[in-house]
């Protein structure tokens, strides 16, 4: 065990092994990421600690899969460097393990794993995330940790990291491994090493050629590795048109909407993405974990619907060529500004496109967000009509999707009445639901509930929860009744029209 003061020097000594000499680990692009992030100030890290002959189980899955093969003597132990935002020297740490006074353990920041391994050092890695920055920040993806230092436990909320390792895991599995640590905190999904990952996609590379040293995972292959892992993928593709070169790619807006929509149940979003590398571009997987989002305003009434997923301003991704918790912004309606971007050689430094959304859900979630917005939108024009120059702020739409505890959880504490939180609270709900909520500025006037897990030709509604004064929500029962001709057709789906009539009678 070593205690040192930190510094990038330091750092860098501290991360380098028999294989990497500390000038290539300096300009590595996950060492000036996470040299970076530590000393940023909301974490501020003062200490390092740096613990030898460290047991790594996802390197030593690696170790067993190819590198015991080498001719080399590769090691299967690891060390594993931590860090502190509390200044100390190796006589007050070692007398905090035996003390253990739990203000000293709240200054610690997390740990990174260094693999003993030639350039790919960055193993397991868990540091905490930026602050809530007042409830804009929401990192819905990440997850309690225990960690054991020296016979201390400590708990940290994050999502696990690595550097992709190019013999045992490409960028896609790094993804997917990132997504699997949260994922795997359901009995029902299993949390797999990279190298079983890759193992899982397919027997091959996608050029033919073997799966060790790997090089790649196909969209096809991605897919198939998280069913194995106990998840089902919904593929979200391009939808608006770019260029010749892009063609179809991921609009922000619509990146916004899913990413918000899929947010509650709290398993992390893989984006296949198109970065600037060299001459070209090249393709590339990340795992979203969290945002930033504004929270709502009063804005003037508009005729198009209005999503409250608009206000998610940053993303915060994974990124295994980088580090933990990346900052991803919108450039335009069909570019984000990443790491990648700023590293650009090229003048003017070139964005990153978005090519498809990976959403991995539990398999009992079988409709999908665009089956429910479909029934938004009538229900938006509906209401629109109804409350024309009748408001001073817009209506405003949020789709999520969500476990029905929870729903039922919120509704004990909302404005409705008792015989109506009663009602509800006592109906039996399916596991996953999705919540479409209708705002007027900020606030909440009603909630239209579906059946997540239901068939699409089926009839989904549930319920719908009222916020209106009862004498505006029989007002609007009326106007609906006696309008049923004009509206009807804009939620009417396939050869169903219950849908107007579950909201008629809902009211």
């Amino acid at each position: 065990m070593k205690v040192e003061k930190y510094t990038k020097n330091s750092f860098a000594g501290a991360v380098t092994n028999a294989y990497t000499p500390k000038k290539i680990i300096q300009e590595k692009n996950q060492f000036k990421f996470l040299h970076e992030y530590l000393t940023s100030s909301e974490l501020a890290v003062k200490t390092i600690v740096i613990e030898d002959n460290y047991i790594s189980k996802d390197f030593l899955d690696g170790h067993a899969s190819y590198y015991s093969y080498c001719f080399e003597n590769y090691p299967n132990v690891c060390k594993r460097v931590h860090f502190f935002r509390n200044e100390f020297d190796e006589k007050t740490f070692q007398n905090q393990i035996l003390e253990k006074n739990d203000d000293f353990w709240e200054d610690y920041l997390g740990f990174v794993v260094v693999k003993p391994i030639p350039i790919t050092v960055i193993g397991f890695t868990v540091l905490k995330t930026y602050s809530n920055h007042g409830s804009l920040r929401s990192f819905w993806g990440t997850r309690d940790y225990l960690v054991h230092l020296f016979g201390i436990e400590i708990n940290i909320n994050s999502l696990a990291f690595q550097e992709q390792d190019t013999v045992i895991a490409a960028c896609a599995t790094t993804a997917i491994w990132s997504m699997l640590n949260k994922a795997s905190l359901d009995f029902h999904t299993i949390l797999k090493t990279p190298s079983q990952i890759t193992r899982d996609a397919d027997n091959v590379s996608p050029d033919g050629s073997r799966l060790f040293p790997n090089k790649g995972l196909s969209l096809l292959q991605i897919c198939q590795s998280i069913v194995n892992s106990g998840l089902v993928s919904e593929v979200k593709k391009g939808d608006v048109y770019k260029d010749k070169i892009f063609k179809n790619v991921i609009s922000g807006e619509y990146l916004q909407k899913i990413l918000n929509a899929y947010s509650p149940i709290g398993i992390p979003i893989i984006l296949v993405v198109l970065v600037p590398n060299g001459k070209s571009y090249g393709a590339h997987a990340i795992t979203i974990s969290g945002f930033k989002q504004e929270p709502l305003t009063t804005e003037r009434p508009k005729d198009d619907i209005t999503w409250h997923a608009k206000n998610i301003i940053k993303l915060y991704a994974h990124d295994d060529q980088w580090g933990p918790f990346a900052r991803v912004t919108f450039k335009n309606k069909m570019e984000f500004l990443t790491h990648w971007t700023k590293n650009d050689t090229k003048t003017p430094k070139r964005p990153t496109i978005v090519k498809n959304i990976i959403v991995p859900v539990y398999p009992k979630i079988r409709i999908s967000y665009e089956e429910i917005e479909v029934i938004v939108l009538g229900i938006d024009i509906m209401l629109r009509v109804f409350f024309k120059n009748k408001i001073v702020s817009d209506v405003v739409w949020d789709i999520k999707l969500d476990y029905s505890e929870k729903a039922k959880t919120r509704i004990r504490t909302s404005a409705i009445t008792d015989e109506a939180k009663i009602n509800r609270l006592t109906k039996s709900f399916p596991k996953y639901i999705w919540i479409a909520k209708c705002y007027i500025a900020d606030q909440l006037i009603m909630e239209f509930v579906f059946d997540a897990t239901g068939v699409n030709n089926a009839m989904l509604g549930l319920d719908v929860v009222c916020y209106l004064p009862y004498r505006k929500m029989k007002i609007l029962k009326k106007f609906l009744i006696n309008n049923r001709t004009l509206f009807e057709p804009l939620i009417k789906r396939r050869d169903y029209s219950s849908y107007y009539d579950f909201i008629v009678d809902s009211l």
